[in-house]
């Protein structure tokens, strides 16, 4: 069984010396192997847009950390129960924070959002869908470029990668993020559909994720890889 997930999402999941670690990572391999699987590969993309293109394609068989949307129910089948939420941040320079109460404080400002990044089929989704013009990079680091250069009013990121670029750039003093969240995505295990996998083992995964729910396993390796992830910077570069 091939897995993936995003590369740049501490510590849930990012890469280090060339492997895709983080709590999302521990949690879904051991899944399938509870699960029955014999072999576990975890495949590494630069992008989060390549490791959805990947797994549509069938090259990859699961996907975690996937928010569901009507788009993405075309080419995956998603795991029911979610293992974890994450909240949408809004991020703006600091000390240049604005009101925001309603989807439409957005409006007649300029923002950004990493390719292949969704908002789901709800009402903050469609908002974005049908009324923001968001500029997309191919990755976060890009994401946030655009902002600190004063090219874009604000930016969206879910809050594991957003903490991820915050640490590891060093950009407390630059960014902050705003208040209020207009959503808060269920992020789940997603297989392919084109998947030999999918149909064996989805139901397991299934079990299995409600047993991990249960025991709060997410929210203990959190808590772990966050240290590892904190610790990690501090690292002299080999």
């Amino acid at each position: 069984m091939v897995m993936t997930g995003p590369p740049a999402g501490a510590p849930s999941s990012w890469v280090s010396e060339g492997k895709l670690i983080g709590a999302a990572v521990e949690l879904v391999e051991n899944i399938a192997y509870k699960s029955g699987a014999k072999k576990v590969e975890v495949r590494v993309f630069s992008s989060w847009a390549e490791a959805l293109t990947a797994t549509y394609n069938g090259e990859v068989d699961m996907i975690f950390s996937a928010g569901w949307s009507e788009e993405r129910a075309r080419y995956l089948d998603f795991v029911r129960p979610s293992f974890a939420s994450q909240f949408l941040y809004v991020l703006v320079r600091r000390g240049e924070a604005f009101r925001f109460q309603k989807f439409e404080d957005l409006l007649n400002r300029s923002g950004a959002a990493t390719q292949g990044e969704t908002y789901g089929d709800g009402a903050f989704g469609q908002f974005v869908a049908k009324d923001l013009k968001l500029q997309r990079s191919p990755n976060l680091s890009a994401v946030f470029d655009l902002l600190i250069d004063g090219k874009v009013d604000f930016i969206f990121a879910y809050e594991n990668a957003a903490y991820g670029q915050l640490l590891s750039r060093n950009l407390s003093t630059k960014v902050q993020n705003l208040t209020t969240y207009p959503t808060r995505a269920e992020t789940f295990i997603a297989f392919s559909k084109r998947s030999k996998c999918n149909y064996e083992m989805r139901n397991r995964f299934a079990e299995q994720v409600a047993l991990a729910n249960q025991a709060h396993t997410y929210t203990n390796l959190l808590k772990r890889y966050r240290e590892v992830f904190n610790e990690s910077l501090t690292r002299p570069q080999k």
